[in-house]
């Protein structure tokens, strides 16, 4: 598992420094909360990709227009 260069080992030590840290109820809470923050970061830039492929789609078409016109 690689993610943002952080391996396997790397996420173990980091799970128990939290617990360390925040204690195993409040890591509990942190990772929830966290979990939520991605979801949603996630279904919004998922809905900024569909609008922006939207409108260059549209853009693709008024160009298509554009060069008929020209043909013309």
């Amino acid at each position: 598992m690689e993610f943002l260069n952080v391996g396997g080992p790397e996420v173990i030590v980091l799970m128990l420094l939290g617990v360390i840290v925040l204690g195993p109820e409040r890591l509990a809470r942190v990772a929830r909360e966290a979990g939520k923050l991605v979801r949603n970061l996630k279904a919004y830039f998922q809905s900024f990709s569909d609008e922006l492929k939207t409108e260059l789609d549209v853009l693709d078409d008024l160009k298509e227009i554009k060069r008929d016109i020209n043909r013309n």
